[in-house]
């Protein structure tokens, strides 16, 4: 019978083995890191209620906080969501991590830490008795062992935790666009308690600079000089992140989930909440290949025809907003305020799925 190798022991690598494992396959995911709370801090927890209880993962015991909206500043202009119903949570990543792994062990996967494999090593998988799984991010290696399209667009991240952050509202996260400081993404503010919070910035890979240099900058912005006054350095992540998908993400018995396929929404950046779910998809495929036979190349179609618009949407959105000056930007929002739109995303919106929030729009407006 055909086994299952997973290379990569994120949140995305520990979430597809587990689903492997339920089908009765014996998987082994192989990572180079020795814990799994390695390298965690190097992403933000924000992650939607919504999405966390459809994805089935483990996270109630990592919770830091918990959010009920959010403030977008565009220069002179603000627009503000906010609800009674919790819309979000702040999740301690390295703890999210270890529920997770249990989560993994308990279900019968073996995990193999502190293994650092070569472009050779995960090649020697491929023997036509294994499928090869690559959850290992946006630097695949699995992708490079197996010549997989390369990701065209990527961001980079800088976050920080400070202590003693002044807060006006725990539950509420503020997002900054501006190309003065964040080129083709956003700076943002996330509370984790009364006084710590996170404060990150991403840029496009397309402008040449560091992603430090534009933290540096927009720390240096009149209203983060006021939120940090005196607070505390507490530590600081560099990262990057694809927001466009690979053309293909399925080769053989070699296929791509998460990070490395590129499933994530180019809006945000944000990878958990999609790469779980094209996860289950990926488990799926892979019990009917080994179970009935079926071609482990239709994963391209399935995952694609279940969450492909849905990212293609957030690609859509973050090139408009990429390309959009900056005075057109603050007019728009201007605009959009005047018909309501601070109230309709505060009753309607969605972090994750574009396609529902357009659904309930064209509902909302047949319905009057």
């Amino acid at each position: 019978m055909k086994r299952a190798v997973v290379i990569g022991a994120g949140i995305i690598g520990l979430a597809v083995a587990k689903e492997i494992a339920k089908y009765g396959i014996d998987v082994t995911v192989y990572d180079g890191k020795r814990s799994v709370e390695e390298g965690s801090k190097k992403a933000s927890g924000i992650l939607s209620k919504r999405g966390l209880e459809l994805s089935g993962i483990q996270y109630k015991d990592s919770i830091v906080n918990t959010l009920y909206g959010a403030v977008l500043h565009f220069g002179n202009q603000s627009m503000r969501i906010r609800t009674d119903r919790i819309q979000a949570y702040i999740l301690d990543r390295g703890s999210l991590a270890r529920e997770n792994y249990e989560a993994a062990t308990d279900s019968g996967v073996k995990i193999e830490l502190g293994k650092r494999l070569g472009i050779d090593d995960i090649k020697d998988f491929d023997d036509g008795n294994t499928v090869i799984v690559g959850a290992d991010g946006a630097v695949s290696s699995v992708a490079r062992a197996f010549a997989f399209p390369s990701i065209s667009n990527f961001v980079l991240t800088y976050k920080a935790e400070y202590k003693n952050v002044k807060t006006e509202n725990r539950g509420i996260v503020d997002l900054y666009f501006s190309k003065a400081y964040a080129q083709g993404f956003f700076g943002w503010v996330a509370p984790y308690t009364e006084s710590i919070a996170e404060i990150g910035i991403g840029i496009t890979d397309t402008v040449k600079r560091h992603s430090m240099s534009a933290f540096q900058s927009f720390v240096k912005i009149e209203e983060m000089e006021k939120r940090l006054g005196n607070a505390e350095l507490i530590d600081g992540h560099a990262s990057i992140i694809p927001v466009s998908s690979r053309k293909k993400t399925v080769k053989g018995n070699v296929l791509l989930v998460g990070d490395a396929a590129g499933q994530t929404k180019a809006t945000t950046g944000g990878g958990i909440i999609f790469g779980i779910a094209c996860a289950k998809v990926a488990a799926r495929d892979i019990y009917l290949n080994i179970s009935k036979g079926r071609k482990l190349g239709l994963y391209e179609k399935d995952w694609r025809r279940s969450y492909g618009t849905d990212l293609k949407m957030h690609a859509a959105l973050h090139r408009y907003y990429s390309m959009m000056e900056e005075k057109h930007m603050q007019r728009f929002i201007g605009i959009a305020k005047a018909l309501g739109a601070e109230g309709f995303f505060s009753r309607y919106g969605d972090m994750d799925s574009p396609s529902l929030m357009l659904k309930r729009f064209f509902l909302r407006g047949m319905s009057k």
